[in-house]
């Protein structure tokens, strides 16, 4: 423990402040507001900022540190705009027994360290409650970190997954619905007027939230009895985000519930549309599904496709998800070998829902057809010129299919698997991200005056998705880290 301390304080030493200017030079340029690449640039870097991007040579102090950029690639840090940090994946999230503890520390001390790993240094978590984003926040070297307040209907999703005695404690912030109080009544001892839409976004706004996000979900499947938030207290939500100057995020992911998010006025969707209802397993894009999304277009809802959920849930049922050579990268070695225990399956095990083992390969490529629906309608955004966001939702579940980083990739990947150009999911995960959330005057592009969060690549992104692969070396804050010392197999 004492060693590990040590490393923390030479770390936190190391990247808190940036010791000289930073030059990098002949390198080529890709940012989205430009064309086309710019080649031959020389970015000096100072105080944590750029101070120049051009092709005039930079007369540099003398303890300025220098990188060669000659073919290589400089572009903006990548953004996830749907992240839960506060989640450990795959691991219970409720239990002190040390062993559970140790594997929840392991996680949360390498999980900033993969999300650099590739190249993702800017985050947004979509659910942030209480003290959960303190195991993030207290390591050395981390993505920044943004997040947004979010809210349940009483006993709705998510907390109708969650066992009464702890549903309020891990979503204390949750909305009191008078139209559902004959099934689900105030809980013994809380106010009233502690839960109502006005009291619970102003909460979220005075904790630092750039954003609220609620959930219109009926249940999962066939379930259809989870409560939800009444037309009249949707319509106080927004109207006290809008009071707090708070984007309106809402978690759906079925036609039915985009609709209501969409009569609501949300500003985004945190999930892409995969469930098309009544018009499920229907070959190409249904009619009225092309309407709908032409509807979310003209409103200019910003769209997160988050293709990688339902992927990640499948990936538990794949025989080699754990031998993937990238895991080793993003996951401590102590969680990987968990994972491969029977105790390590047990989210596995809830998720075949009594089926035998035999069943696994249909159980996955049961998601995985669910998902093409998704794939389908972000191609249909794509083409009707959508500005789209790159979101992962790591992890999604408690699944450990889904690993920070790592994910943020397999989500681009998959967006161009689908059909949508390198470019259009460069600025994706760049300007548009920046842009949708108010960090575009310090984050999205390469110019003088933004922050200095920056990758350095070998590969062209705008020509191949396998570049994000290759990243050389991550620049936090002005700060050079080399991309292996990321690695969760790497020791300090």
């Amino acid at each position: 423990m004492k060693h590990v301390c040590l490393f923390a304080l030479l770390a936190f030493a190391t990247f808190a402040t940036p010791a000289a200017d930073l030059l990098i030079e002949h390198v080529t340029v890709i940012s989205p507001e430009q064309s086309q690449p710019l080649a031959d640039r020389n970015v000096l870097i100072r105080d944590g900022r750029i101070v120049s991007v051009g092709q005039q040579a930079v007369a540099a102090k003398a303890d300025t540190r220098k990188i060669d950029g000659r073919g290589k690639f400089l572009t903006p840090g990548l953004m996830d705009s749907h992240v839960h940090a506060s989640d450990s994946a795959g691991i219970p999230p409720i239990g002190d027994d040390p062993a559970l503890v140790a594997l929840r520390d392991a996680y949360q001390r390498q999980q900033p360290r993969s999300y650099l790993y590739f190249g993702v240094t800017q985050l947004l978590d979509l659910a942030s409650f209480g003290s959960g984003l303190k195991p993030f926040e207290s390591q050395p070297v981390k993505p920044d970190l943004f997040h947004c307040g979010a809210a349940p209907v009483l006993d709705g999703y998510p907390t109708a997954m969650i066992p009464q005695p702890v549903r309020y404690l891990a979503f204390p912030d949750y909305v009191y619905e008078p139209a559902n109080a004959k099934e689900h009544p105030l809980p013994a001892g809380a106010n009233e007027a502690d839960h109502t839409p006005e009291a619970v976004v102003e909460r979220a706004a005075k904790g630092g939230a750039r954003c609220f996000k609620i959930f219109i979900e009926d249940g999962f499947g066939p379930r259809s009895d989870w409560p939800m938030m009444s037309k009249d207290t949707l319509a106080r939500v927004r109207a006290a985000t809008r009071q707090h100057k708070l984007l309106l995020i809402a978690h759906a992911n079925a036609l039915g519930m985009q609709r209501i998010a969409l009569d609501v006025g949300v500003d985004v969707l945190a999930h892409g549309l995969w469930n098309w209802d009544e018009y499920d397993g229907q070959p190409d894009l249904p009619a009225p599904i092309a309407e709908h999304l032409r509807k979310l277009h003209a409103k200019n809802i910003g769209y997160q496709a988050t293709l990688r959920v339902l992927p990640g849930t499948a990936d538990m049922f794949r025989e080699d998800t754990l031998k993937d050579p990238m895991y080793a990268k993003v996951v401590p070695p102590s969680v990987l070998a968990w994972y491969a225990t029977e105790p390590g399956q047990w989210f596995k095990q809830i998720m075949r829902e009594g089926a035998p083992p035999s069943a696994d390969v249909k159980i996955m490529h049961g998601w995985l057809k669910q998902n093409e629906q998704g794939m389908r309608a972000l191609r249909y955004m794509q083409e009707l010129g959508h500005p789209l966001l790159v979101g992962s939702d790591t992890p999604s579940a408690p699944t450990y299919g889904s690993q920070p980083g790592y994910d943020t990739y397999r989500e681009m990947r998959l967006m161009a698997q689908s059909g949508v150009p390198l470019p259009v999911i460069f600025r994706a995960a760049t300007l548009n991200n920046a842009r949708q959330f108010g960090l575009d005057k310090d984050y999205g592009t390469v110019e003088a005056g933004k922050i200095a969060n920056l990758v350095l690549l070998t590969g062209n992104p705008l020509e191949t998705m396998r570049a994000w692969a290759q990243i050389e070396k991550v620049i936090l804050h002005g700060n050079v880290i080399e991309r292996e010392t990321l690695a969760a197999d790497k020791k300090p």
